[in-house]
């Protein structure tokens, strides 16, 4: 017993050391990070995280119902395909072919459950650019981020504009590891200060020479919303998008502190069904119900790849304007993604789309996607097959 109370103490005295570090080192978001991963059992955030959050609401307007297949529910999840839902921990899939559902399967939860979709949020992001361009509230993507954020008016940060933030390109070097507890990224998502954090950081690279995937360009494209708007991203999301495409609830935004900024990289939280509004949208130009909701041009330029080479001189052709972009079975597809599986997967010229909401990703990539995404969209055209006859990637369509 003494051998036990001893090693307690111990311990005691370690944390209580390594809290004390934190706080003085002003890494304090660590022992934030901490209680919201390890300490409920798991090694990075999870799509089930927004009570560890505050948020801001986004209110959905009137509901309009999906509109279902006539054998909506005359098929299963390929029972050949159930190994590898088990081994990534699916969620939620649902499958639509000209604007109507499918097959809708939940593994967790229902058609109310909201989840966190990570890193597609930086493509909602980018869609309030284009309608703050649209609004006349933002000139065009060339204007330069100096305009709305003084800390990049001068110098070679002078040469940053809002295309180089779509794009992925700006030359900063925000870094971009989930692994690195003392990383941009850990403090972003966990830390309670998100603008100083961000603006610290400086061009280092001329803006529009290479291509780096990193979550401070969509911050910064955060800020600017707010700025030219005078609106939160969250609001003017809403307005110009949530209240209008149909939606059946009300989403929701993780906030740095309370009523703070949102974290446009991350951390939107809204039902399966409800985010495949977004693709509907996109799918259809722009256009719901007759009413142009984002310029058919600005989605155009969104889902086209930009081309800038990355660190290795590869030209990408992989990423527009805060959307992924791939081939498969000889379809084009572009796709919104985030951590851990989170997809809104179009393909236009099947006239599908796939929405899959889960808990795991392959490690592996292929042409620079999670090799599971080509396997999710296997598994939705096996099942329009069950359901239409059509065998979509044997005969073409």
């Amino acid at each position: 017993m003494r051998i036990l109370k001893r090693i307690v103490l111990i311990l005691g005295v370690i944390v209580g050391i390594a809290v004390l570090a934190a706080i003085v080192s002003g890494k304090s978001y660590l022992l934030s990070g901490v209680r919201k991963t390890y300490l409920v059992g798991e090694k990075t955030p999870d799509i089930d995280d927004m009570k560890y959050f505050d948020v801001r609401k986004i209110a959905h307007g009137t509901p309009v119902q999906p509109l279902f297949y006539s054998n909506y529910r005359g098929v299963l999840y390929p029972p050949t395909y159930d190994v590898f839902a088990n081994e990534m921990d699916n969620s939620a899939f649902l499958v639509f072919w000209r604007d109507s559902l499918v097959f809708e399967h939940y593994w967790e939860g229902d058609t109310s459950t909201l989840t966190n979709s990570f890193s597609m949020a930086k493509s909602f992001t980018s869609m309030m650019i284009g309608a703050a361009i649209d609004d006349g509230l933002i000139r065009n993507v060339d204007q330069p981020v100096g305009d709305f954020l003084p800390e990049y008016a001068e110098g070679l940060n002078g040469n940053l504009t809002i295309r180089h933030l779509l794009q992925m390109t700006s030359g900063i070097p925000f870094g971009e590891s989930y692994s690195s507890p003392f990383g941009y990224m850990a403090e972003a998502y966990f830390g309670h200060d998100l603008q100083p954090l961000t603006t610290a950081f400086k061009v280092e690279k001329e803006p529009g020479t290479q291509w780096a995937y990193e979550g401070g360009n969509t911050v910064l494209l955060g800020l600017i919303i707010q700025k030219a708007t005078g609106k939160s991203p969250s609001a003017y999301f809403e307005e110009k998008f949530w209240s209008r495409l149909g939606t059946s609830h009300d989403a929701y935004w993780n906030l740095d502190h309370e009523d703070g900024l949102e974290k446009t990289f991350s951390g939107f939280y809204a039902t399966a069904r409800d985010f495949s509004r977004i693709g509907t949208l996109f799918m259809h130009n722009g256009v719901y119900q007759g009413d142009t909701l984002l310029s058919p041009d600005f989605i155009k330029q969104s889902i086209t790849p930009h081309l800038v080479p990355d660190d290795k001189g590869e030209a990408c052709g992989w990423y527009g304007w805060q959307w992924w972009m791939g081939e498969h079975h000889g379809y084009d597809m572009y796709m919104c993604r985030g951590l851990r599986g989170q997809y809104i997967i179009c393909i236009p010229e099947a006239e599908v789309m796939v929405v899959r909401i889960g808990h795991k990703q392959s490690k592996d990539r292929l042409n620079h996607l999670p090799e599971d995404i080509y396997t999710h969209v296997d598994i939705a055209l096996d099942i329009l097959k069950q359901q239409t006859g059509i065998s979509f990637y044997e005969e073409g369509y």
